[in-house]
């Protein structure tokens, strides 16, 4: 790892932010603890956030002879040329959150990309281990670019997007949507801020770029809860499909966009994928954002937030539609 990208001090606009709302939150305790802060976490968001705009519209339906729920964002006025569809999956440990936490992050991206997402209400562990979430976010990517046209949307411009454990499973549904025969494909893949491997199977080649000491000062989310969500997930830690790090065929990838948080517990993870796809031959760019905690992005009021999505666009256009 390269010493430039090694974690620095908070940013000053972060340390401010925590000033004003009563010092560092974490996560911590048991699974219904975390899921009982992490809704307020967001409830806490909402306050901070004007209301939705019409310029963004909704639809929640139940996917045909199956229990799976999704809810669908596209823009009111229907486009004169086909959109860009995306398989939003939503952050939370793989244990917690939900479509309606993250509304305004989807709804900012279908307005200004603008794009129809598609966001799954995927199981959760320990309720539903290993592998159910990633067989609902295969199951929803496969309705999704069959049912593109409806939402005037075009399967060929299919792409993955989450953060946090929604990255995580992004990155697993486009690995396994590459080995089923005949299935369609996303063009890109946009993961932030997102483990790639449990820490007993890093690989040797990069034991010397895992730094889990910087980060014990970290907001939001620190090593210790990320463990309790790990091993309610259930997934063995060298299964592929959730340590993505170890994935033979990284190189099978489309292009795939990641960002790094600087105060990050995953922060040596998503350094440690990019250099794995880059050996492995795939298009990978990485953007780091130093100084900031996991998920940072959720708090509407910073302007590292604004930039993370007006970023988020741009790639989305720039792997989707410019390629």
């Amino acid at each position: 790892m390269a010493a430039e990208l090694l974690p620095s001090s908070y940013a000053e606009e972060w340390l401010q932010f925590e000033q004003l709302t009563g010092g560092r939150f974490k996560l911590t305790g048991d699974i219904p603890s975390i899921r009982a802060q992490f809704l307020g976490l967001f409830e806490n968001m909402k306050a901070m956030l004007p209301s939705p705009n019409e310029a963004v519209s909704k639809t929640d339906l139940q996917l045909p002879d199956s229990v799976l729920k999704v809810r669908i964002y596209y823009p009111t006025v229907k486009s004169q040329a086909m959109l860009p569809i995306g398989l939003y999956l939503h952050s939370g440990g793989w244990v917690a959150g939900g479509v309606d936490y993250e509304d305004h992050l989807c709804r900012y991206l279908a307005q200004h990309t603008p794009t129809v997402l598609v966001c799954p209400e995927y199981r959760l562990a320990p309720e539903d281990p290993f592998p159910a979430s990633l067989n609902d976010c295969i199951q929803a990517f496969q309705w999704m670019t069959q049912n593109a046209s409806t939402y005037s949307a075009s399967p060929t411009l299919a792409y993955a997007i989450g953060g946090s454990a929604g990255g995580n499973l992004a990155l697993a549904t486009a690995l396994k949507l590459s080995s089923i025969p005949g299935s369609s494909t996303p063009k890109a893949v946009l993961a932030s801020c997102s483990g790639s491997c449990e820490p007993s199977a890093i690989p040797d080649k990069y034991r010397e770029a895992w730094h889990p000491e910087l980060f014990l000062d970290s907001a939001f989310l620190d090593r210790t809860c990320m463990q309790t969500c790990i091993e309610a997930y259930g997934a063995p830690p060298t299964d592929p499909l959730f340590s993505v790090l170890l994935h033979p065929n990284l190189g099978k990838l489309p292009r795939t966009y990641l960002v790094a948080c600087g105060k990050d517990p995953t922060h040596d993870e998503v350094l440690m994928l990019r250099d794995e796809m880059e050996a492995q031959g795939a298009q990978v760019e990485l953007k780091v954002y130093e100084g900031y905690p996991h998920c940072f992005f959720i708090v509407p009021t910073l302007k590292a937030s604004a930039e993370y999505l007006d970023v988020l666009v741009q790639k989305i256009r720039e792997l989707v539609l410019e390629s």
